[in-house]
């Protein structure tokens, strides 16, 4: 079912001058070796990034607490199908980090889908199920992340199910969800904000000229550098924005 609702929320700015750090995993955790977001298929959205208030830092082949204390942002490109699942620690420092604000963007495909599910399990988006279709997808709600955004395209996706925590941004264009956000302004109470899209191939550097897809992108790196802190540490020092 298509719903649209006018959507507005207070946002936590980050303080003057700080940066919004961009982490991700390196090459051993990534499903094809340019697919990193420091690779040669992202180079567009670095871009992107940097050019929106970003800064996308050197990725790592684990998440622990050290990692995650430097990097408001966390972007999981194309998992791997062997090693992109998170242990039991990982998704520990996770949820620690996810509790002391951090943004979680979380990118499916049609695989690997159980891999996705240890990223997001704990806070209810589960059921992940590849449909794997190319096509062009279309936003159902106003807000932040789709503002001017009429269509977007995507190569192979997958759908998930979710709580009523979570608010519900776009569908696939055939009536299955494709992208949702979780903050505090839709009942997301676990401390930080999540987003899950259903297909990674849109902002790589072969399909984000497509559609609105650049524009999404940008809205995207709008909106991840308007909310969370770079450190644990400054997390007191964030300021409420408009």
């Amino acid at each position: 079912m298509r719903h649209l609702l006018v959507f507005t929320a207070l946002a936590a700015g980050f303080a003057a001058g700080q940066p919004c750090n961009w982490g991700s995993f390196d090459a051993t955790r990534i499903n094809y070796s340019s697919g990193p977001l420091t690779g040669s298929a992202h180079t567009q959205l670095v871009t992107i990034i940097e050019a929106n208030g970003g800064t996308v830092v050197a990725p790592t082949p684990i998440i622990d607490d050290t990692y995650m204390s430097g990097v408001g942002v966390f972007y999981t490109s194309l998992l791997s199908q062997s090693t992109g699942a998170l242990s039991a620690a990982e998704q520990t420092s996770l949820q620690n980090w996810i509790a002391s604000g951090g943004t979680l963007i979380v990118t499916g495909d049609i695989f690997p889908l159980a891999a996705y599910e240890t990223f997001t399990q704990y806070y209810g988006v589960t059921g992940y199920t590849a449909l794997s279709h190319v096509g062009t997808g279309y936003p159902v709600t106003t807000h932040p992340i789709t503002t001017g955004v009429t269509s977007y395209n995507f190569n192979t996706e997958c759908t998930f199910t979710y709580g009523p925590d979570a608010l519900l941004l776009g569908d696939n264009g055939l009536g299955s969800d494709f992208m949702i956000v979780m903050e505090p302004g839709t009942g997301f109470t676990a401390g930080g904000r999540i987003l899950v899209i259903g297909d990674h191939n849109m902002f790589t550097n072969s399909n984000i000229g497509s559609a609105d897809n650049t524009l999404l992108a940008t809205n995207i790196a709008i909106w991840a550098a308007s909310g969370t802190p770079l450190e644990r540490s400054t997390w007191g020092s964030i300021k409420t924005a408009f």
